[in-house]
């Protein structure tokens, strides 16, 4: 038996889908009257046996923020994934951010150690490893370190890693993933999702930066086997490919049919928009660029997964291969 958390997120659904595939037994953790029927709409996304492999899933209701619920969630199960995460760029969701991404591992971890689950698989974020000069390729080595700059939500994954290694210290046996930015269906403006809806409408514009991006099916089977191979409190980037945000846009954009980008936006356009945005919704409604975002977007940043080629055998879906996987999930056709 084994349970994942955040199953109704871009991460949790695949991990779903990749350990049902695989026959295991999954129980999957959710909030109190959560819509689960995106989870249904993705696996028959990609399979005809969708509903067979819906039924080798028990959802059980808890909250990360229970520790009691977690530790009845975890009843008999030797594995534990951990994909709920909060994922927002909105300094005003701080605390929430502490509260779902700190607090709730803290409590993950603490429903482990008195379960007797044998591993838990944390899945992070590229948000908690250190930053390098550009040109140089990021790894699970580089230090972290808060120099202002860094988003709530990078503070906030970066402080749960911390509370797994805690839980490693006092006896528990875990392994962390660091995926980059994780395309794949989901919930429409959640995650990445935001910036996919937002391409099939089409844009002439990219910001200037490079980042890294991965197919959420690639980020579920390593997460499988990592589970197995790898070492105990060691992190993993999983990074698909690395590209600039115009490659990023134009792929998007050409799997949507849309005319791919050709005009850079200058730093000090997303200067003045993230700031207009942040008056805009002073008093209501979500931004569509932040500070954060706005940094993000004009950073050049490249990440190795060397470590990880090192210890699994995997090969990734290519950026034009993650974009029409899911242009042609909004638009309601099967997977590519």
């Amino acid at each position: 038996m084994e349970l994942i958390t955040g199953g109704t997120g871009i991460v949790g659904s695949h991990l779903l889908l990749e350990r049902a595939m695989r026959g295991v037994s999954i129980r999957a953790l959710a909030r109190p009257g959560s819509d689960r029927s995106i989870v249904a709409r993705i696996f028959r996304h990609y399979r005809e046996d969708a509903d067979e492999l819906l039924e080798r899933i028990t959802w059980v209701e808890g909250d990360l923020e229970d520790e009691l619920s977690l530790q009845d969630a975890m009843e008999g199960v030797r594995h534990v994934y951990h994909a709920a995460a909060l994922v927002s760029f909105d300094d005003r969701d701080r605390e929430r951010l502490r509260k779902v991404n700190q607090l709730g591992t803290a409590n993950i971890v603490n429903a482990v150690l008195s379960s007797g689950v044998e591993r838990l698989c944390h899945i992070s974020s590229t948000a908690a490893i250190g930053s390098a000069p550009v040109g140089t390729e990021r790894h699970e080595g580089l230090p972290w370190k808060d120099d202002g700059t860094i988003s709530p939500y990078a503070i906030s994954k970066f402080a749960a890693e911390l509370e797994v290694m805690r839980g490693i210290a006092e006896g528990a046996d875990a392994v962390i993933l660091n995926p980059c930015v994780v395309l794949g269906p989901g919930p429409s403006g959640r995650s990445s999702m935001t910036l996919v809806d937002r391409m099939s409408k089409g844009t002439g514009f990219h910001p200037p930066g490079s980042n890294a991006v991965v197919d959420a099916r690639d980020v579920a089977a390593c997460a499988s086997l990592l589970m197995s191979k790898g070492g105990k409190g060691e992190r993993y980037l999983i990074i698909g490919q690395n590209v600039s945000y115009k490659e990023l846009l134009g792929a998007l954009s050409r799997a949507f049919g849309k005319t791919p980008p050709t005009m850079e936006l200058p730093p000090w356009a997303l200067g003045w928009a993230w700031r207009f945005e942040a008056i805009r919704t002073l008093f209501g409604g979500r931004p569509m660029i932040t500070r954060s975002t706005a940094r993000s977007a004009i950073e050049q940043r490249s990440w190795s997964s060397r470590k990880m080629h090192n210890t699994i055998d995997h090969s990734f879906l290519d950026l034009e291969s993650m974009s029409r996987n899911v242009a042609a999930y909004v638009q309601g056709h099967r997977r590519y």
